[in-house]
């Protein structure tokens, strides 16, 4: 091997000055630019500070004004606290939407309830209960034997629910009472989230580098770590004048700056001492050693002049190197070369995937020439996008490997080419996600014929899948349109055709013109649900019935997966709620089993008819273990009876819980308890609902007056009759058969 003396030499002449000078330079850098960056720091840092009190405390004054100003001039509190007669349900409701609005009046807020003195009663956003069942009941009572009229408290956990399975929001609190200057009807509460200030403190910062932590002013912790030294250097302290809270700011690894802070500026003038020296020494060292190093370029420069001879062993040793470095060279051109290649598939996807979704504009010229790079023609009259999807495509993946997935694939994709061969068209045909392939068609026809062209391509593709592969695919068809930027609305359009499988069904071609329907989400079939969901739970008439109207409903609304999800997601809803009537063990049967199978339908199901076929399998399997439940106790058949003799003996206007006590002998209040176990619903708000329910057919069906119907399902007075149908049915009596087009004789 040729002998490397002049490579040492200018190594070892050039490195101890190179590192020399590189790390003196890099420490006085390092130097000045950490003394700098310390004031900076700190001035950033006392500003940031500044700027979160600011921020705080002006959230804290608008939400106490905004507070203010509703205390002195909403009508709704003034009715509220001085507990007006004639509110009604709806006037409550108001004050809750009231109670919402002042929640939504700034993101720090938490909560917001209202306690009335004069019948000890709360109103929050979620419900309007009694004092002692109240949730943050100790915190309420504890302010009514304070005597000032404005508070805000110190930190503290908030429950609004006694039985809440919540976790608890960690608060503080502006503590109003009403009336301002006065007092004595009651109190306002306004929860601020110190998790959403927190929150907002990180948003802020945005990086590890700095921190804030917030102290009271009785010096506890509100917001940060209780010793915020441990944090990092604290390098500002501001006290708030409005809360008086007090804001520490600091950064992270102060140690750096203090590192940097034992240096004198005495380093900085012998570094340009030494940067100076070893310019002069890198001067002479260059000078000395440039003469051997010419010698050897000329006779690199002679060596390849020479037509013939052999030189040098030296000399051929150091072309040996030069050629091997060349062909290293050439090895790297050919590995960039085909990193090029792959590029170049992933610019085409790209290009591609941009044309679908319009992210971008794309211009003509851009259009002609990618498709010219691809070898696609650039002309056309209209262009038109199917979406294909493979059917049931997690079932293939437990059955295929990757690699054969992969094959399937481009099997689907080169069908879809082959059909275009002898039509007036050209296919652009990429994978656009795991189980969808996307064809963009160039036709040279107008766009009526086009649409009936693409709808004929595709169903013989599908035909030929369905033929010759174990699966099957489902395409959607967008519009044909006329020019590049409205690619993006026709694959929209399509995506959203190729949505409504999941109740039109697998292994078919739907066209866009198919999406048109009534959009009428879940809301249309909410009756039937809460019918079903009812029925599920008081057994009152067969809900397998009940159960396929609904899903027929679903299917002959032509939802899309995506609202078939929300519909489920409803269905569920109402279940819970009707479950949640049970006693505690069927109750946790639904959560624990059935729930969590209902749950788990969502994810897997591919069409409309699954989900009913699934839905009741899992409802009868809980139905049965609920009936085993209910049989297993000795009582059952006793309140069955019970249920049985109301639904006969329903209009017996003497039909109360006594005269049950009197046929059955038994205690009215056991008997009341019984049934809500067994039935999920309290005794007498079952009679009231089987009466009402029989006037109401009576009031469709038959021209009886109101009073001969109050009489005939067991009401004395027409007036208890009609305040308890408005009640249940939210309309009265008269109105109810006014809208249903049945008038008295």
């Amino acid at each position: 091997m040729m002998p490397k003396k002049w490579f040492y030499r200018l190594l070892f002449s050039y490195f101890p000055i190179f590192f020399s000078l590189t790390s003196i330079l890099i420490l006085l850098t390092f130097m000045l630019l950490s003394g700098l960056s310390r004031r900076e720091t700190v001035n950033v840092n006392q500003q940031f500070t500044l700027h979160v009190v600011q921020l705080i405390d002006h959230s804290l004054r608008e939400i106490d004004n905004a507070l203010i100003k509703d205390i002195e001039s909403d009508a709704k509190l003034t009715a509220f606290f001085q507990r007006d007669p004639s509110l009604s349900y709806f006037n409550n409701y108001e004050i809750s939407r009231k109670v919402s609005e002042m929640i939504a009046l700034n993101g720090f807020i938490d909560s917001v309830y209202l306690y009335r003195s004069s019948d000890q009663m709360v109103m929050s956003k979620n419900s309007f209960i009694a004092l002692e069942k109240f949730g943050d009941r100790e915190f309420v009572m504890q302010r009514l034997q304070m005597g000032t009229f404005y508070e805000l408290s110190g930190k503290r956990e908030y429950f609004e629910f006694q039985d809440s399975e919540r976790f608890p929001s960690t608060v503080v609190s502006i503590v109003r009472k009403y009336p301002l200057l006065v007092g004595g009807q009651g109190l306002i509460v306004v929860n601020i989230s110190l998790t959403k200030v927190e929150q907002m403190i990180r948003e802020l910062t945005g990086t590890n580098v700095n921190f804030v932590g917030i102290r009271d002013y009785a010096g506890n912790v509100i917001v940060g770590e209780k010793d915020a030294k441990a944090q990092g250097t604290i390098l500002s302290e501001v006290k708030s004048d409005y809360t008086g809270w007090t804001y520490t700011g600091g950064v992270h690894d102060e140690h750096l700056f203090q590192y940097a802070s034992v240096f004198s500026y005495i380093w900085v003038a012998a570094g340009l001492l030494v940067v100076v020296a070893g310019t002069a020494w890198m001067t002479f060292v260059t000078r000395r050693n440039y003469k051997p190093i010419e010698e050897i370029m000329n006779q690199i420069h002679r060596y390849s002049a020479q037509k013939s001879g052999k030189p040098s062993k030296q000399v051929q040793d150091e072309f040996k190197f030069i050629e091997q470095a060349l062909d290293h060279l050439i090895e790297e051109s050919h590995t960039y070369q085909k990193m090029h290649e792959e590029d170049s598939l992933f610019r085409r996807r790209h290009f591609f995937v941009e044309l679908l979704e319009g992210n971008r504009p794309i211009e003509l010229t851009e259009w002609d020439s990618e498709l010219e790079r691809l070898n696609l023609p650039v002309q056309f009259r209209s262009l038109g996008i199917v979406v294909v999807e493979i059917d049931k495509y997690t079932r293939l993946t437990e059955k295929y490997t990757h690699r054969d997935l992969f094959l399937l694939k481009f099997v689907v994709n080169s069908v879809m080419k082959e059909m275009t061969e002898s039509q007036p068209l050209t296919v652009w045909a990429e994978w656009t996600s795991q189980h969808q392939l996307t064809a963009l068609y160039q036709l040279e026809e107008q766009a009526a014929d086009g649409e009936l062209r693409l709808e004929t391509l595709t169903g013989n593709a599908r035909e030929w899948v369905e033929a010759n592969l174990d699966f099957t695919v489902t395409a959607g068809i967008g519009p044909v349109v006329e020019r590049i930027e409205d690619i993006p609305k026709s694959y929209a359009v399509a995506k959203e055709a190729l949505s409504l499988k999941a109740s039109l069904g697998l292994n078919r071609v739907i066209a866009y013109h198919e999406t048109e329907r009534q959009e009428d989400g879940t809301y249309r079939h909410l009756q039937t649900i809460r019918l079903f969901s009812r029925v599920l739970r008081t057994g009152e008439e067969p809900w397998r019935p009940i159960l396929s109207q609904l899903f027929q409903e679903a299917r002959a609304g032509r939802l899309s997966r995506e609202e078939l999800v929300q519909f489920l997601h409803t269905l569920n809803h109402h279940l819970y709620r009707e479950m949640m009537e049970f006693p505690a063990d069927i109750q946790e049967l639904w959560k624990s089993e059935a729930l969590p199978s209902l749950n788990q339908i969502h994810d897997t199901f591919d069409v409309a008819e699954d989900l009913e076929t699934q839905y009741e399998r899992v409802l009868g399997e809980f139905e049965v273990k609920v009936r085993e439940l209910q049989e297993s106790r000795s009582h059952y058949a006793l309140v069955r009876e019970v249920r049985e003799y109301m639904d006969k003996e329903y209009a017996n206007s003497d039909m109360s819980l006594n005269h049950l006590c009197d046929v059955f002998g038994l205690n009215g209040k056991y008997v009341s308890r019984l049934f809500k176990e067994a039935y999920g619903e309290k005794l007498v708000d079952y009679l009231v609902r089987v009466r009402i329910e029989n006037s109401q057919r009576l009031l469709l069906e038959t021209a009886l007056s109101l009073q001969e119907i109050a009489n005939g399902v067991g009401y004395i007075h027409d007036i208890s009759f009609i305040r308890a149908f408005k009640k249940v049915v939210g309309t009265t009596p008269g109105e109810y058969r006014k809208q249903h087009g049945k008038s008295p004789s």
